[in-house]
């Protein structure tokens, strides 16, 4: 819509001076890469800019080098790895009755804490599970890709402003929500990567409070993803159960690369080669 708006030459972006780019790693993802280059060309070149997202993949650092002028890399933590802030507790499940059972036994607790944000993978589970515990006297709000922007909005203010103390949410809620009651994430289903689930629980644990995401692992669905939560859990410094481990170990992906020897890999957390440079130790003292 933007670019549309400066081809009609509506507008102009030549007095712009200050560039931000936020979840940018999911533009790419879906496809956005050319209108974030053609934004960022017709914005002056004097311009500052910033990219920020959870997860900084080599796609967004490709476009980085494109888009920026003589960047520098500012890491909070390790990059792409879960808040630390956020207790990670990890329930592996038998059957779909048990995930139920667990989450109707628990919500009345949970959400004395605070606000609850549950997330599942499908529109139409989110309706589901949402109508499951209506039926139950539990109120909520829903989010899905099904609703427009004004309805999503609605619900949104409404949970913010703590007239419903649930929500139930695909990933369209996994970034972007910054709302600090949020104090449980649920991931009634597990995410469709280790990033989304990243996104997912970062919605708890904002700006140094302390927040709690449940994660319920199917025991014959979710062999795959269990040992990608194991490597997320154990860098964030979260403990991570047996029954998690036995699960992540029917994968020979993840057995080849946690118990083979290996070459130790230096990772190149600042960036070096890739154009980004760091602040020496000298300018960072004079920065504080």
């Amino acid at each position: 819509r933007l670019i549309d708006l400066v081809k009609k030459k509506a507008t102009n972006l030549q007095r712009v001076t200050y560039l931000v780019f936020d979840e940018a790693d999911r533009m790419f993802a879906l496809g956005f890469e050319p209108q974030v280059v053609s934004i960022a060309n017709h914005v002056r070149p004097d311009r500052q800019t910033l990219l920020f997202s959870a997860t900084f993949r080599k796609k967004v650092e490709r476009v980085a080098r494109e888009i920026l002028c003589d960047p520098i890399r500012v890491i909070q933590g390790d990059i792409g790895e879960a808040n630390e802030d956020v207790d990670q507790i990890v329930r592996v499940i038998y059957n779909d009755s048990e995930k139920w059972s667990w989450l109707t036994s628990n919500l009345v607790k949970l959400t004395s804490y605070g606000s609850v944000l549950i997330f599942v993978t499908r529109k139409a589970n989110c309706e589901e599970l949402a109508t499951n515990l209506k039926s139950r006297d539990f109120k909520l709000g829903v989010i899905h890709g099904d609703m427009n922007q004004m309805e999503r909005n609605e619900v949104i203010t409404s949970f913010k402003n703590k007239l419903m103390p649930i929500l139930v949410a695909t990933d369209v809620a996994a970034r972007g929500l910054d709302i600090h009651h949020i104090k449980t994430v649920i991931n009634y289903d597990v995410a469709s990567d280790i990033d989304t689930h990243t996104h997912r629980i970062g919605r708890t644990g904002r700006a140094g409070d302390k927040g709690t995401a449940y994660t319920l692992v199917s025991a014959t669905k979710d062999k795959e993803f269990a040992g990608h939560l194991v490597r997320n859990l154990e860098g964030a410094n979260q403990l991570v159960p047996n029954e998690l481990l036995e699960i992540a170990n029917q994968n020979s992906w993840f057995k080849k690369n946690r118990y083979e020897p290996k070459q130790v890999k230096k990772f190149n957390i600042g960036g070096a080669g890739l154009g980004f440079k760091e602040k020496s130790s000298s300018q960072t003292k004079n920065s504080d």
